[in-house]
């Protein structure tokens, strides 16, 4: 037995190492003395480790554990007589405390050790020992030290006691401040569940530590009686238990999201409580699992459970197309996290895509990227979720893709080809749906996709028929760098289409210096095998509307060559473009471009592109005749006329020459070429020479009024009276009203034969009215004024009829006079044989 003077010695030694306090503790035969010695020595034993700090509290506990049987035996009887036996006497009180502080100590020691091995004595741990478990339990979660919350339950069933009733306080401290990872709380088996059939249908470290013996220590009586005389802290009341484990789940999942933002813990939390069969926790999984993508692989840090409510499925597909990713990765995201998300997922439009099928809800997807992505990146993705669909629903998107771009790079072509490498060429004219489509308003894909959701399959496969064949086209002539037309053509977008194609092929083909002949019947080889009578194929007026560009172009000789060429080079568009469809496309132009003239200048640039696309044809009788009229622009330009070419077009040659004589005194004079032109039918030069002689008449020109008079009755006679009545008609008029002039005439013989001219070409009815007008002039003749003698006088009008022959006498000129006028006819002609008799004597 130590003596105290040896216990003074053994205090004064302090502090020591492990080894020597247990040599002296085990000489101690006073247990309680060496409780307390044990105390002193870890509480200064602070270079210690705990593993022998552990062992020197164990020595202690052992040397005095009758006394815990006791204290059990009291508090198994009554509890409510524990005050009582500790007032019993006056050594219990400080012999319960030491002992409460010893296996405190003890258990804490399972802080460090949780560490390491070799973690030594937390500083002051007698101290520590005074403070609740609670708080200890509550200083590890916020410090998220769960090894050593883990390791403190599992030292006795009394720490777990005391801890149990504040599990879910403790844990969601661990899971939110500590920021402890859930499956790392799962793997301590710290996480509650409902894998085992215990009562509270928990089970883990919390229930396996309760069926183990739990000490006094923090037995609730004990505490309240210790806390009660003073040597305790009052226990704090645990919280109500929550309705349901995934209610709890719930709430720490809303915390882990809403107030610290943490995604992924949030998301590990509901995974853990899942597999522990928290089943209402599988919609809060996936949607947390969907946001955990854009927040953690898309960047996207400013979502959240409540933006990704608020959002429609199209605003979800655009964020994740819009990342910078690879198309396989994209296409991936797609399938795996959009896909499943949109099927079950909560979103603001779920209530119009929950009820698809996932097909269905494929190109839905599909749809929005069309509207979201380029060309370039949406035929890719879209592309590559072909093999999600269906066939029906590979045929529509592939429908919809393909009609809703009007792409014509290679890798989209290549693309397109790609979607129709198993579909056929069509064999018939164009289906229903194809048709159908053509029409589709604005060709969007949201449009085309209603307008094929109702067709059948069979309808589907013409359709992609008939759209193949525009692919196929397109890479015809994407080589030649032309636009490819679009892939649904409507009939009121056909023609515009074909020109826009055209108007780019002849623009390539005269880049090509030197090779625009080649280039331009590559061109036509390149497309003649997709020309055809109906849709989808070219129309057969793109041929005439290419070669209407080539004329546009000015390119007159190339054009040419090229349809003389055609027979050989291209025989099938030489069947749709003969040499007189040529001949009349050049002469359409040349129209349409002389009607775009304002004036009839020939050096305005329209005229003269339509004079240089008449070289485009040989010469014939059409030609000439456009030909003729250009000059005929020219004329009447010189006689600044102000009109236009579509004002000629529709007005006739000779109004247009009565204007011009009309539109100054001596046009007349210089109107000789314009009406040679304005002479289109075999009669129109007696109207002309009828017009220029009224025309110098009116002006006062005796000379050249009698000139055109006299050409006038030459060409006249030249005409079959009975085929060109109305030519005779004017003719007899002109010149009665020339002759009817009130002018002074060179001599009196040029009135009378005016006036012969007259009577030889006017009908009988009209005779008299002539001789009517001849008479006072006859009556002047009979007193002939003396005229000088002339040396070769001609030969005047009466005077050749008076010599003809038999067959054409005056006499049988009479003879035609109706017998009503007969008196008057005779009268007069006797006044002009007197007068003719004295002429003829005279000029004897």
């Amino acid at each position: 037995m130590a003596s105290d003077a040896e216990k003074r010695a053994f205090l004064a030694s302090l502090p020591c190492d492990a080894e020597s306090v247990l040599s002296t503790l085990t000489s101690i035969e006073d247990v309680w003395w060496v409780a307390a010695a044990a105390v002193a020595a870890v509480r200064t034993g602070t270079a210690w480790l705990a593993a022998d700090a552990e062992r020197v509290l164990a020595h202690a506990l052992e040397r005095n554990a009758p006394f815990d049987q006791e204290v059990q035996a009291v508090l198994s009887k009554d509890v409510d007589r524990l005050l009582a036996w500790l007032d019993a006497e006056p050594d219990r009180l400080p012999r319960v405390v030491l002992r409460r502080k010893l296996w405190h100590m003890r258990w804490l020691l399972s802080i460090p050790l949780s560490r390491s091995k070799s973690a030594l004595v937390e500083t002051d741990m007698a101290r520590l020992s005074d403070i609740p478990l609670l708080e200890h339990g509550r200083t590890l979660c916020l410090a998220g030290n769960e090894r050593a919350l883990r390791a403190l339950l599992g030292t006795n069933a009394s720490v777990a006691l005391c801890l149990y009733p504040h599990r879910f306080v403790l844990l969601r401290m661990l899971l939110t401040c500590g920021g402890v990872s859930p499956d790392h709380l799962m793997q301590l088996r710290l996480l509650p569940g409902t894998h085992l059939p215990v009562a509270d249908r928990e089970s883990g470290a919390w229930v396996d530590a309760l069926g183990s013996f739990a000490l006094w220590t923090e037995h609730p009586g004990m505490v309240s009686a210790l806390a009660r005389r003073g040597a305790a802290t009052h226990p704090t009341a645990p919280p109500p238990p929550p309705p349901a484990l995934s209610d709890w789940y719930m709430d720490v999942i809303r915390e882990l999201e809403g107030r610290w933002g943490l995604v992924d813990a949030a998301f590990a939390l509901a995974q853990a409580g899942e597999r522990m069969g928290m089943v209402p926790l599988r919609a809060a999984r996936d949607e947390l699992a969907f946001l955990h993508m854009l927040v953690y692989e898309l960047h996207a840090e400013a979502w959240s459970v409540s933006t990704l409510r608020a959002a429609k499925a199209a605003d979800l597909v655009r964020l994740v197309v819009s990342h910078p990713a690879p198309m396989n990765e994209t296409a991936q995201r797609l399938r795996e996290s959009v896909l499943p998300y949109l099927q079950h997922g909560t979103y603001a439009d779920a209530h119009t895509l929950h009820a698809c099928s996932a097909s269905t809800l494929g190109v839905h997807i599909a749809l929005m990227v069309l509207d979201t992505l380029s060309p370039a990146r949406a035929l890719p993705l879209v592309s590559a979720m072909l093999s999600w669909l269906d066939k029906e629903d590979q045929m529509r998107l592939t429908l919809v893709v393909i009609g809703t771009y009007d792409a014509t790079d290679r890798a989209s072509l290549a693309m397109y080809a790609d979607m129709l490498r198993d579909v056929p060429l069509p064999d018939a004219s164009p289906s229903p749906l194809y048709l159908v489509l053509s029409r589709a308003p604005k060709h969007d894909a949201l449009a085309l996709w209603k307008c094929t959701h109702v067709a059948s399959s069979h309808q589907l496969i013409h359709a992609v028929r008939d759209v193949r064949v525009l692919v196929d086209m397109a890479q015809a002539i994407a080589p030649i760098r032309a636009y490819a037309p679009s892939y649904l053509w409507g009939d009121d977008a056909h023609r515009h289409r074909a020109h826009r194609m055209a108007v780019e092929l002849v623009q390539h083909a005269l880049t090509q210096r030197g090779h625009e002949r080649a280039t331009l019947e590559r061109i036509l080889q390149a497309l003649a095998p997709w020309i055809g009578m109906h849709a989808p194929y070219l129309p057969t007026e793109c041929v005439r509307t290419l070669f209407k560009q080539l004329l546009l172009a000015r390119a007159p000789i190339l054009f040419n060559e090229v349809v003389h060429a055609l027979p050989h080079t291209c025989p099938k568009i030489a069947a749709l473009l003969s040499h007189e469809d040529a001949e009349a496309l050049v002469l359409e132009t040349a129209r349409a471009w002389t009607e775009q003239a304002p004036t009839c200048d020939p050096l305005h640039g329209a005229l003269q592109r339509a004079r240089d696309t008449l070289d485009a044809v040989p010469p014939s009788p059409s030609v000439n005749a456009e030909l003729s009229f250009l000059q005929l622009l020219g004329l009447l330009h010189e006689h600044a006329l102000p009109l236009s070419p579509k004002d000629v077009r529709a007005t006739s040659r000779l109004d247009l020459l009565a204007r011009v004589l009309s539109s100054h005194r001596d046009a007349y004079r210089t109107a000789q070429p314009l009406a040679r032109a304005c002479m289109i039918n075999e009669d129109d030069d007696v109207r002309i020479e009828a017009m220029l002689t009224d025309a110098a008449a009116a002006s006062g020109d005796v000379s050249a009024a009698l000139r055109s008079c006299d050409r006038l009755v030459a060409r006249v006679l030249s005409l079959d009276h009975t085929q060109h009545t109305e030519a005779y008609d004017v003719a007899w008029r002109t010149c009665f009203q020339l002759a009817k002039q009130p002018w002074t005439w060179p001599d009196q013989r040029t009135p009378i034969q005016v006036f012969g001219h007259a009577l030889r070409l006017a009908p009988p009815e009209h005779i008299s009215t002539i001789l009517t007008a001849l008479a006072p002039l006859a009556v002047r003749a009979s007193h002939p004024p003396t005229i000088p003698r002339r040396d070769a006088q001609p030969t005047h009008t009466w005077s050749r009829l008076l010599t003809r022959t038999e067959e054409h006498s005056t006499a049988q000129l009479l003879d035609s006079v109706a017998t009503q006028h007969a008196p008057n006819a005779a009268r007069m002609a006797r006044s002009l044989f007197d007068m003719g008799a004295a002429w003829w004597n005279e000029a004897k």
